[in-house]
């Protein structure tokens, strides 16, 4: 028996309270241009600084303060730090390997603050998520521009890149064990069964991050492919074969929605619109108007929302439906 996401989640417990989500209406106190440039230059400098790593002190240093601005980022808003690392996957190639670290590390930390997690804990995940490419992070990019399979090399690498970037972190200074070692397990997944909160720390940790990565990445357009839309990728991702969302799936769907900031949707009077911001229920989230029903584009984005009748999501879509380039600050903005 299979499901559809909507369905799953419907019928599934949280493990643990986590917070509330903002109510409709929120508006971030930080402008949609600043929000937009800040992650714009923040996908640029990470680029930056994973490409020119250092086995020193020095680039520690930078790694570590570029990774509380974007708790800081994510504290100010976390809605738009999903649009923005999501919009950036379904729509760009360039810089992957950042941009996709960003993703990862923008949703465990989502997740991980939801499932109450000790301080200690989540701290080491999201750094993980940051990091744990850093062995590849070349090849990556290299790899998302690629139309060819990869190569005997190319796979032998991705391989040890687990290992390899735990002993670069270690090599630039990196003391902490349990970040060290979620890194080191990040393509280990759970066993079928286990509770997110299971013991030992790093293995619960490197499983939430594992499923992440696979689900963003899913997300992510490639040379030879578009990226998929959030609901085939939380089917993929989230669900077991039975058509449920296990424990970390479950997470995963609660944390994003159905429908998660920045994904592409058709509404049921007919319009195209970019999800801008969660809902109280997963798949009843904020949009902006993008494409009126007879397919002209709205100049200016129109909220809407999706809760309420006559305006309920019909259905994701993919970014090719749209034909047009998306103005984020204007959207953001609505």
């Amino acid at each position: 028996m299979s499901t559809t996401p909507e369905s799953a989640e419907s019928r599934t417990e949280p493990a643990a309270p986590g917070p509330a989500l903002e109510p409709a209406g929120f508006r971030s106190s930080a402008s949609a241009k600043q929000l937009v440039e800040a992650w714009q230059n923040m996908k640029m400098n990470f680029n930056l600084l994973m490409r020119g790593f250092q086995a020193d002190g020095g680039w520690l240093a930078r790694f570590e303060a570029m990774a509380e601005r974007v708790r800081v980022l994510l504290a100010q808003d976390a809605d738009a730090a999903l649009y923005m690392t999501m919009q950036t996957a379904a729509l760009e190639i360039e810089h992957y390997s950042a941009h996709h670290a960003l993703h990862c590390a923008v949703v465990s930390h989502l997740c991980s603050g939801w499932l109450g997690w000790q301080p200690d804990e989540r701290n080491a995940v999201f750094m993980a998520a940051l990091s744990m490419n850093l062995g590849m992070h070349s090849m990556q990019d290299a790899m998302a521009r690629q139309s060819s399979a990869l190569s005997a090399e190319q796979r032998k690498k991705v391989d040890v890149h687990a290992q390899q970037s735990a002993d670069l972190l270690q090599s630039a200074g990196v003391m902490d064990a349990l970040w060290l070692e979620v890194v080191m397990r990040h393509h280990h997944p759970m066993l079928a069964g286990e509770a997110p909160d299971a013991d030992p720390p790093a293995r619960r940790l490197a499983s939430l991050l594992h499923r992440v990565d696979v689900f963003t990445a899913k997300l992510s357009r490639r040379q030879v492919r578009a990226g998929t839309s959030a609901t085939v990728a939380a089917r993929d991702a989230c669900l077991d074969e039975s058509g449920y969302p296990d424990a970390i799936g479950a997470t995963i769907l609660r944390v994003l929605g159905l429908y998660p900031p920045g994904s592409f949707v058709e509404l049921a009077n007919g319009e195209l619109a970019v999800v801008t911001r969660r809902g109280a229920k997963a798949h009843a989230p904020m949009a902006a108007c993008l494409r009126r029903s007879d397919g002209t584009p709205m100049l200016r984005p129109a909220r809407r929302d999706t809760s309420q009748r006559g305006l309920s999501v019909k259905r994701a879509v993919l970014p090719a439906e749209l034909k047009m380039v998306v103005n984020h600050e204007r959207v953001l903005a609505a």
